[in-house]
């Protein structure tokens, strides 16, 4: 197995745990995201449109919500997560989403396929990511468009600083703000030459803030149980993750200001199109 499938099989073992709490309410900036990238996209009626990484389907939901006369392809390599997704869209009552176990950097498509290809949260995952967008672009037909997101440097700050500290002083962890994986596409120059590279064009970026007032610390805690920030606290044991849990959340709390700490969450939206 290549070094890039190991990863990939990793996170998909992650994404396989959180699966069945991905949908918590703690995580509301998912739905928020989708809902505005779907606004973003404005599907045209009769569109194909491909959902990378679809994972519990927030966003083939937005944008299967919005499309007449189309069809929403899901992807996703975690199929626990394509499983959550499923009852999504059953819940929803909607019939024009199809969702199938696949792998982001090869694309069980033929070229020239879709109108649009989405990815929210999902490129920073994959190990060459210059390949997977390759790809995308593969299948999309000429002039066809494409929407991805991605966390700016600063999301979740302080908090995630608290973390990695954290983790420091129990774990002895050398893991900064600056490698957890979002960071690779923070920087909006790196991003547009991905694209570029790629073979995109008419590339534009804007940022929007999606983030939200905890009243708790147990909120805090979700964030980091169900998503993959979860990946590094894999390894303690039980007695060793509780007491991370109480000391990390014990100095979060002192961020809490007459009851709430907001949860910073700026989302960058990145769009291209293929040219004609």
């Amino acid at each position: 197995m290549t070094a890039n499938n190991t990863q990939q099989a990793t996170v998909a073992q992650l994404f396989d745990q959180l699966a069945d709490s991905y949908d918590c309410a703690a995580l509301r900036f998912f739905p928020f995201t989708a809902d505005q990238l779907a606004r973003r996209l404005a599907p045209q009626p009769g569109e194909k449109i491909l959902d990378v990484a679809t994972g519990t389907g927030a966003v083939a939901v937005a944008v299967a919500q919005r499309l007449q006369g189309g069809r929403v392809i899901g992807v996703d390599f975690s199929e626990r997560m394509l499983d959550r997704a499923y009852a999504n869209v059953r819940r929803m009552a909607l019939h024009n989403i199809d969702l199938h176990p696949m792998d982001a950097t090869a694309l069980e498509f033929r070229a020239d396929y879709f109108d649009a290809l989405t990815c929210s949260f999902g490129l920073f995952f994959l190990s060459d990511m210059s390949a997977a967008l390759r790809e995308w672009r593969r299948v999309l037909r000429p002039g066809g468009r494409i929407l991805l997101t991605s966390f700016a440097a600063s999301a979740f700050q302080p908090l995630v600083q608290l973390y990695c500290d954290q983790l420091a002083a129990q774990c002895g962890s050398q893991l900064a703000v600056a490698d957890l994986p979002w960071q690779r596409l923070a920087d909006t120059d790196v991003f547009r030459e991905l694209l570029a590279d790629a073979g995109f064009e008419t590339i534009e970026f804007a940022e929007q803030q999606l983030g939200f007032h905890m009243q708790a610390t147990p909120e805090w805690w979700d964030v980091l149980w169900n998503t993959g920030f979860r990946g590094p606290l894999l390894g303690l044991e039980a007695g060793q993750l509780e007491l991370f849990r109480q000391q990390h959340l014990a100095r979060v709390a002192e961020e809490f200001r007459d009851g709430t700490c907001w949860l910073d969450v700026p989302v960058i939206f990145a769009s291209a199109r293929v040219s004609t």
